[in-house]
């Protein structure tokens, strides 16, 4: 919990940053975030509106892959315990209570429990993948913002020199200096911004792409090892039953 609260407070720290350090290099006056938004046009109002987006990804996905709750380590020992025993419908009663990602993967293999062990192995893996998915899918919107945001700065640059040069255009006389500033700040805005969003959103990209890969290794993990007590425990069975076929 408190890795994850310090993660967050490095997003927040990261996406604003740069932006403090622009405020605070200003060598006449002090601008505040809202006049670096405002230079930037209304492309630093669609940059800021992403930053927010991607912040709230961030949280949420912080928020949700926490691996006590993905994969509980009290679940995990119940579901070997149980397995080891023999006691597979009440894994499966256990693993239907439990809203967890391993949950999930195990009540879905051994759903099909009755057509062997091959039936719950691909029932487990179909739900694997399916779990997995969801945290790519939305981890894959961190990446899109942090893609795109760049972008948008590189957008922002090209309208704020466009402007520029077509005040020079205009211009029956010299420009005013002032009026071209204008333009040449958006351009320089809008681009700082966008690099400001895109870099810390791509470091939480891979971040999170790790920690998804960890997760989905360790539910894995955790259903092979109960295919294989599964496996003992149904040849344990067997054998009784082939020593009294052999007696008759």
């Amino acid at each position: 919990m408190k890795r994850a609260n310090l993660v967050s407070a490095a997003a927040v720290v990261f996406v604003f940053a740069g932006t403090a350090m622009a405020q605070d290099t200003e060598p006449v006056a002090s601008r505040s975030l809202l006049d670096l938004v405002q230079a930037g046009g209304w492309v630093g109002y669609a940059i800021m509106l992403l930053s927010l987006c991607g912040m709230a990804l961030v949280v949420d996905t912080l928020l949700r892959l926490k691996e006590q709750d993905l994969v509980p380590p009290n679940l995990v020992e119940q579901i070997h315990d149980l397995t080891a025993k023999g006691k597979f419908e009440e894994v499966l009663a256990l693993c239907k209570t439990n809203d967890s990602m391993l949950g999930r993967v195990i009540a879905g293999g051994l759903s099909d429990g009755k057509l062997g062990l091959d039936a719950v192995r691909e029932g487990m893996e179909q739900a694997g993948v399916t779990e997995v998915t969801k945290m790519r899918e939305r981890n894959g919107y961190i990446g899109l913002i942090a893609s795109v945001a760049p972008m948008l700065g590189l957008l922002g640059t090209v309208t704020g020199m466009i402007a520029s040069f077509r005040l020079l255009g205009e211009a029956q006389g010299a420009a005013r200096p002032d009026e071209l500033a204008l333009g040449i700040s958006q351009a320089l805005v809008t681009t700082t911004m966008g690099l400001i969003i895109a870099v810390p959103l791509m470091f939480f990209f891979a971040f999170f792409r790790n920690r998804i890969t960890r997760i989905g290794h360790e539910t894995a993990s955790v259903g092979d090892k109960m295919l294989r007590l599964m496996s003992v425990v149904i040849e344990t069975r067997k054998k009784p039953s082939q020593q009294q076929g052999t007696a008759k």
